[in-house]
């Protein structure tokens, strides 16, 4: 029988490890020390176990139907790409999983082929982590492609800096580390085929390490790494490494990669693929100029999700058309002031655990209004200047649970604010604005779009960006120029794109306002 633990009970779990690893492993274990704590990420165990469970809770869970095989996650220093991994563990944290087979890219040694670590354990601040051996020397022994070596291990970052979230949301399964150099296709393939059929029958969770575009300028960065994860959005293992091909031959200013970890991600994608995945989700993407403001040269982090997607009788449903407690989706909602004060008290108590990297409270939701299912946004504003604004436009959570989620995300997630962030002593001074939003229509003539009723949001690939109804109106701006100022500043597309193949949706919101409330 397993055992199904709540999140709390993870952390504690971890803690336990810690403290105990002499009860687990015999005095005689070969461990593989801890090489990049301390500058990849946090060397102090409870700094660390705070870090990772502040990125966990303030990413968003997405509406995933279906069952996770795989992942891709980066592997830079935690204050780049922490969220962004977070981002991708947030989708499997409770799982039931047998194994978790890591494959990153080797960086301090030429290699061939794919090589596996045989150590007892890896070690990071949070404790041990247990390797499975059998399976390792199995998987060595039934290909010339794939060795055991411990130095391409050593002092490699692509599979440690993975370590810690694993203990975190998957605590005590074992691990297969595995690092990848070049290989061609075919070579690739026969790789997969000794480790899908040494899993075979396994529950195993497949992690992609790679970071994205590496020293391009901010724009190109962009422009490569989204068509990369478009690329892998087409579950295509052979097109991403032909796309690959393709851009590198442009002769981009700087660009030293598209991936880093190109093979260990086309393994990835061909071995869930083989796991019955069928399908990709991918997750919001950022590189480092979204966080630093250095736009000259950066790097490219992105998630994405690889599952066997399970239909939902719902999808087929025209959306205009859905209903939830009797009324059509996108009409106001008719809140009692007492409603509107509870969903304050949520957004306002969410932000102050966050912030003071506490859980974030329970709450007693019985009120059938705060039960619709509907998208938001959650705005803070510190004396009028804006201090955080982030939301969600799926309607498939509760709106109380996806105040609280986007409250929290708008406080410490707002890549804007990355370096002045929202502190709990602030939280005084700061207003939250809640805008209720109504469903996503695209549009095929802008004369649809009402200024002052309307949002939009603009969509080319997978490059999107809204604004809310509001700004037109704060700003002044023409319909024209609403839709400008949202193709550039928001979406990062060329100017004049929303006159060209861009698709443009529109939106209503009803905006609750918490300084209304309190006057």
């Amino acid at each position: 029988m397993k055992l199904k633990l709540t999140k709390n009970y993870y952390y504690v779990l971890i803690l336990c490890l810690t403290a105990v690893p002499a009860l687990l492993f015999p005095q005689n274990s070969e461990i593989r020390q801890s090489a990049r704590a301390g500058q990849f990420y946090p060397a102090d165990p409870e700094q660390l176990s705070t870090t990772v469970k502040k990125f966990l809770d303030s990413s968003e869970i997405f509406n995933i139907n279906g069952k996770i095989n795989g992942l891709l996650v980066p592997h830079a220093g935690y204050e780049f790409s922490g969220r962004v991994a977070a981002s991708g563990y947030r989708q499997v944290e409770g799982n039931d999983y047998d194994l978790v087979f890591i494959i990153g890219t080797c960086h301090y040694k030429a290699i061939k082929g794919a090589a596996l670590a045989d150590w007892d354990a890896f070690e990071t601040p949070l404790g041990l982590v247990k390797l499975d051996k059998k399976l390792i020397n199995d998987i060595a022994e039934k290909s010339d492609l794939i060795n055991i070596d411990r130095e391409a291990h050593l002092y490699e970052h692509s599979v440690e800096v993975q370590l810690p979230f694993i203990q975190t949301i998957l605590p005590g399964i074992p691990i297969v580390p595995m690092v990848m150099g070049r290989s061609s296709y075919g070579e690739i393939k026969n790789i997969v085929k000794t480790i899908a059929k040494a899993t075979k029958g396994e529950k195993v969770l497949f992690i992609a390490s790679s970071d994205m575009s590496h020293y391009p300028d901010y724009r190109s960065a962009y422009e490569v790494d989204l068509k990369t994860l478009d690329q892998i959005k087409k579950y295509d293992p052979k097109g991403v490494l032909r796309l690959n091909n393709e851009i590198m031959r442009k002769g981009i200013k700087n660009l030293d990669c598209t991936l880093c970890g190109l093979d260990a991600v086309v393994t990835v994608m061909m071995l869930t693929k083989l796991s019955g995945a069928d399908k990709v989700f991918i997750l919001p993407y950022m590189n480092s100029g979204d966080l630093t403001g250095e736009r000259r040269r950066v790097v490219g982090y992105g998630s994405a999700v690889f599952y066997h997607g399970i239909k939902s009788k719902q999808e087929d449903k025209p959306e205009s058309n859905e209903k939830i407690g009797g009324r059509i989706m996108g009409e106001d909602i008719s809140f009692s002031l007492d409603e509107k004060k509870k969903l304050f008290k949520i957004a306002r108590k969410s932000i102050l655990a966050a912030l003071r990297r506490e859980s974030i409270p329970h709450f007693d939701v019985k009120e059938n209004n705060l039960k619709l299912k509907r998208g938001v946004f959650v705005t803070l504003t510190n004396n009028g200047e804006l201090r955080g604004c982030i939301g969600h436009f799926g309607q498939d959570t509760e709106l109380w649970e996806i105040v609280s989620q986007m409250a929290v995300a708008a406080a410490t997630q707002d890549y804007r604010f990355s370096y002045n962030p929202v502190t709990a002593e602030e939280m005084k001074n700061i207003d939250i604005k809640i805008s209720i939003l109504s469903p996503l229509r695209k549009i095929d003539s802008i004369d649809e779009i009402e200024i002052g009723k309307h949002g939009i949001w603009i969509k080319k690939g997978m490059r999107g960006g809204t604004y809310l109804p509001e700004v037109a109106t704060e700003m002044g701006w023409t319909k024209e120029e609403f839709l400008e100022h949202c193709t550039v500043e928001k979406a990062g597309l060329e100017s004049g794109a929303w006159k060209k193949d861009a698709e443009i949706y529109i939106y209503s919101s009803q905006i609750l306002s918490e300084k209304e409330i309190k006057n």
